[in-house]
C-alpha cells in the first residue's frame, strides 16, 4: 500500500493585514529549503497554474528565494486577486508515487492554513525527520496547531471533528508532559531559544503511522480524549 502523508498547519496572520504576495512567496520558500532533508529539492517545486504544461515552464524557486515568474503568475492569478483572501500552492511536478505539493490559504481575521500532501516520499517514514519538518514549520508561520498524519484519519476516524486530530503527531503550542499524556509515545519539546513554545506529541515512533492499524488509531484517538478531559486540545475556533 503506498504511503500517504498530510501535514496541516494552523496560523494567523500577526497583522490585520494581508502580507504582500512576495512575503507570503518567500515562507513558502523557506519551507521548501526545509523539505530539502527528504530528498525534495528546492529547485524543484512549480507554481499553480491553469495547466500541467504552463507550471512546468518554470521553477517556483531557486536558491536564492522564490523566481520572478512566480511571482508574476501569484499577482496575475485569480487566486490572488482578492483583497482579504488568498492561495498560493506548488508542486513537484508528480503525480502518484513521489508526489508532493503544498499550499497555504491566507484571510484577514480568520484561522489561515497550509496544507503538505505526500505521497510514497520515503524521507518523511522516518519520525524523526518528520518531527524536524514540523519545528521548522512552526518556526516559520508561528503555528497554533499542526496535525499530522493519512488523510483517511482525520476524515474518517478521528474523535473529535472541530478540533485538531492526534493521528501521527500534533504540535501545540503549550508546554505538555508525559504526566498529562500518557498514551503519547514521545513528547518533543518545539524550542524559541532557550525557552519551549510548544510540543510535539507523538502517537507512533517505531513505524509511520497508518490508517489501516487499529492499534495506531487507538492510540491517537486516546490522546484526543484525554486532551480533551483536561481542557488541552482546543477547538478550530478558539486557535
Amino acid at each position: 500500500m503506498a504511503f500517504h502523508l498530510n501535514i496541516d498547519l494552523t496560523f494567523r496572520l500577526p497583522e490585520p493585514k494581508m502580507p504582500t504576495i512576495e512575503a507570503e512567496y518567500d515562507r513558502l520558500w523557506q519551507f521548501a529549503n526545509v523539505l530539502k532533508r527528504v530528498n525534495l529539492p528546492v529547485e524543484e517545486w512549480y507554481p499553480a497554474a491553469p495547466t500541467e504544461q504552463a507550471s512546468l515552464l518554470n521553477p517556483a524557486f531557486d536558491s536564492n528565494g522564490p523566481t520572478t515568474a512566480a511571482i508574476v503568475m501569484a499577482k496575475n492569478s485569480e487566486l490572488s486577486n482578492g483583497a482579504s483572501v488568498r492561495s498560493l500552492g506548488v508542486w513537484n511536478g508528480v503525480e502518484g508515487e513521489g508526489g508532493a505539493a503544498f499550499s497555504d490559504l491566507q484571510g484577514v481575521n480568520s484561522l489561515c492554513s497550509v496544507t503538505l500532501q505526500v505521497q510514497g516520499v520515503a524521507g518523511f517514514q522516518d519520525s524523526t525527520t518528520v518531527v524536524d519538518v514540523i519545528s521548522d514549520a512552526v518556526r516559520i508561520w508561528s503555528a497554533s496547531s499542526v496535525q499530522v498524519g493519512p488523510f483517511k484519519y482525520f476524515s474518517q476516524q478521528q474523535v473529535f471533528e472541530t478540533r485538531p486530530g492526534a493521528g501521527w503527531m500534533l504540535y501545540l503550542p503549550r508546554v505538555l508532559t508525559a504526566q498529562q499524556v500518557p498514551e503519547a509515545r514521545d513528547l518533543i519539546p518545539v524550542m524559541d531559544g532557550n525557552q519551549q513554545k510548544g510540543t510535539i506529541i507523538v502517537s507512533v515512533v517505531d513505524e509511520p503511522f497508518s490508517a489501516g492499524n487499529s492499534e495506531h488509531v487507538k492510540i491517537a484517538n486516546a490522546i484526543e480524549v484525554r486532551l480533551v478531559d483536561q481542557d488541552l486540545l482546543p477547538l478550530f475556533t478558539e486557535l
